[in-house]
């Protein structure tokens, strides 16, 4: 059995986001990974990196991760948004239906607690792609305001 270790330096405090690039310059040494790791960088509300949390490693192609967890982490830190990174050992970081389906349900999670969710980064060998800047997270909180709107009791 051949396990390959990954020395990952961990980000530099205080890091600052203003843009997506920042982010994965951040969390880039994580796209060297031989399995998914999923984690979930926890910001202020000046955007300001509180701290960045691995939650999960998963296989070559899949790593389990649990609203609750990404929710957890965020009150923990007293955070008020959160960016979720993930990285695509094959290289290819085009979103599967799997990073969609979870990046609606911790959205869904985390409005409901009043935390934002930034962006979902996913992280090739030497690329990213941010579901912000593709569109795909202003088109899932379409969604979730609509679900939670739906909730609401009128009365």
């Amino acid at each position: 059995m051949n396990i390959r270790l990954l020395e990952i330096e961990e980000p530099k405090f205080p890091y600052k986001f203003r843009q997506s690039k920042d982010a994965y310059e951040a969390v880039k040494d994580y796209g060297k990974a031989d399995r998914e790791v999923f984690l979930v960088l926890l910001l202020s509300s000046q955007s300001q990196m509180l701290a960045c949390e691995p939650l999960t490693a998963g296989t070559v192609d899949s790593a389990s991760v649990f609203p609750r967890e990404v929710l957890r982490a965020a009150i923990i830190h007293n955070a008020s948004a959160v960016i979720l990174v993930h990285n695509h050992p094959s290289g290819d970081v085009t979103p599967s239906r799997a990073d969609r389906n979870i990046t609606s349900q911790i959205m869904l999670v985390c409005e409901a607690a009043s935390i934002r969710v930034l962006d979902h980064i996913i992280i090739g060998r030497d690329k990213f792609l941010s579901m912000a800047d593709s569109g795909e997270i202003e088109a899932q909180q379409l969604i979730v305001k609509a679900m939670l709107d739906s909730l609401e009791v009128s009365g």
